[in-house]
């Protein structure tokens, strides 16, 4: 099972980061939403025009100790 950072964006082309965190439910803490809705986003990928923000989650590679 990977690692991931759950991200707020802006909802435009150039989607700049409003909060970054390590999971769904901090994320969902921070705007006042359930987590299953910050997972439903990401899924669905909703645009997040009417919110003025959009939901990813970026994947984290582990880094490879020689």
């Amino acid at each position: 099972m990977g690692k991931y950072l759950w991200l707020a964006v802006t909802a435009d082309k150039y989607e700049l980061p409003l909060a970054v965190c390590d999971t769904a439910k901090e994320l969902g803490e921070l705007y006042g939403i359930k987590k299953n809705s910050v997972i439903t986003a990401v899924k669905k990928q909703s645009s997040g025009r009417g919110c003025g923000r959009k939901i990813i989650k970026v994947p984290i590679e582990e880094e490879v100790k020689p």
